[in-house]
């Protein structure tokens, strides 16, 4: 019984010892005891490498980064009023059961020229909320099949594309974006393609060369995605879905306004549609400002 006492001691204690976080800020050192915010890390890299699984990073002032592969279950988090700069791409391969969050980033491509923001190519999960993401040529790409992509709070400008869910796979990926901004970007705010479920609400996408796009290469690689609540306007195209060899590619529509755009809804290949649940406001658009059909709710 003693033994088993002492046994239960030495484990309670060595789960105790195990630090959850580490600490990154402008004037750390990756050599340093990141578990220690007298002695934080220096680069994201850095923190992450020195992150336990399922643990947390906390940056603890104004500065830049750089960039990281993350391969395990991790938080990143800087609190509101403090500037993470972020100015080359963060990588995110991680299994399907992992789940990695980033939290107050400050993204700008421009500098260095990466060509993604976000490259989520592990089939996990990744959140990725209160963040801006510019100057890339895609901010957001989504390559993983099955895996789950969550945007809140983000605002997407100047990238070529904002958003890409693009697995290419039969089997399906989904991404779910809530109150975010996509704007001035020089091909598309959001873009779908490879067997992609999309869910866009309350968000708003605008001043883009196209909104919101829907491809299907193939009769096994169909696209769906859901406009709720969102304002598209003043883009060259506010929706466009395409079709070839076949596939599917459906953008259905509610409770959102598409007006002020140069083409408003156009679909192209058989199979393509974009349809409404007949609550929409839909105005000025120069072209294009007929749903293909109407959605008939289930009761």
């Amino acid at each position: 019984m003693k033994r088993a006492l002492i046994f239960c001691l030495l484990v309670a204690t060595s789960a105790s010892a195990q630090v959850a976080r580490v600490f990154l800020a402008g004037t750390g050192n990756d050599a340093g005891d990141c578990t220690n915010q007298a002695t934080p890390c220096r680069s994201l890299q850095g923190a992450v490498t020195a992150c336990p699984v399922n643990g947390e990073i906390i940056i603890l002032d104004n500065g830049g980064y750089g960039g990281a592969s993350i391969t395990k279950s991790l938080t990143v988090n800087a609190s509101a009023g403090i500037v993470a700069f972020i100015a080359r791409t963060i990588t995110v391969n991680i299994a399907s059961t992992d789940k990695v969050v980033l939290r107050g980033l400050s993204m700008n491509g421009v500098v260095f020229g990466d060509p993604a923001g976000i490259y989520f190519n592990g089939g996990g999960t990744l959140i990725v909320e209160n963040s801006i993401i510019g100057g890339f040529f895609v901010g957001i790409q989504q390559v993983a099949a099955g895996s789950n992509l969550i945007v809140n709070y983000c605002e997407f400008r100047n990238n070529y594309d904002g958003l890409r869910n693009t697995a290419g796979s039969a089997t399906n990926s989904n991404t779910v974006i809530e109150n975010s901004r996509f704007e001035y970007h020089t091909n598309y705010g959001v873009r779908g393609s490879g067997t992609a479920n999309v869910s866009i609400r309350n968000s708003v996408l605008a001043n883009n060369a196209g909104g919101v796009t829907a491809f299907s290469a193939s009769q096994t690689q169909p696209v769906l995605i859901l406009v709720d609540t969102c304002t598209i306007a003043h883009n060259t195209t506010g929706t466009f879905a395409e079709v070839g060899a076949g596939g599917s590619a459906i953008i259905r529509v509610t409770n959102s306004t598409i007006y002020n755009n140069g083409d408003g809804m156009v679909t192209s290949g058989a199979g393509a549609a974009i349809e409404s649940y007949g609550n929409n406001r839909v105005t000025a658009n120069t072209n294009y400002s007929t749903f293909s059909g109407t959605v008939v709710p289930l009761q």
